[in-house]
């Protein structure tokens, strides 16, 4: 009788137990769930005054190459519209007006990309920075100035597919729009999507 009498003691206990342990289950599980809530809905939360937005527009700037009559070259990064002459005092070069190819200061600006190559007789010119550096530093291509080793440098158009860009650009004249590259045997939709970002008609 004692015997089945503590069986039975433990097995009250037991279901007691179950229900305290099932309880705080519960009790974690809402709180888990009320939390996680707050997580995610906190995202969508709009104030009822909203901070007023700044009215100063970002500063725009213009990135640059020089490059010297010994093959050294260094990327710069000024305030927009920025003239040769600033360009090579920027960079520690004496500006000059040398030869028939000088630059010409009163009329010439410095864009985006650009690269100013220094000559031995201290004329310069003005051309463009390699494609690579134009992905480096988030300037798109140009699809109809941009070379074989330009294309090459964007994400998934290796040699092949560069020189069909070039060859049906030419054959077509030039792209009117950057979706003409779609026309690029090769390019479809997912590799057009990769690209399109890094390039400008």
């Amino acid at each position: 009788m004692k015997r089945e009498a503590s069986n039975e003691e433990r097995r009250g206990a037991d279901s007691e137990g179950d229900e305290k342990n099932w309880s705080r289950d519960i009790a974690l599980l809402v709180t888990a769930v009320f939390l996680v809530g707050i997580y995610f809905t906190r995202g969508f939360y709009i104030p009822d005054n909203p901070a007023p937005a700044t009215s100063t527009p970002p500063v725009e700037k213009t990135v640059f190459e020089i490059e010297d009559s010994s093959g050294f070259s260094k990327v710069y990064i000024s305030p927009k519209d920025i003239s040769p002459k600033d360009a090579m005092t920027m960079a520690g070069a004496s500006p000059f007006t040398k030869g028939k190819r000088g630059l010409k200061y009163a009329d010439t600006i410095i864009k985006t990309g650009s690269k100013i190559t220094i000559n031995k007789d201290g004329s310069a010119q003005i051309g463009r920075m390699s494609g690579g550096k134009h992905i480096v530093f988030s300037i798109p291509l140009d699809i109809n100035r941009a070379t074989v080793q330009d294309f090459e440098a964007l994400p998934g158009i290796g040699p092949e597919l560069a020189r069909e860009i070039v060859e049906t650009r030419e054959r077509f004249g030039g792209f009117k729009t950057i979706d003409d590259l779609k026309k690029v045997k090769g390019i479809g939709d997912k590799k057009f999507g990769k690209i399109r970002d890094k390039l400008i008609s």
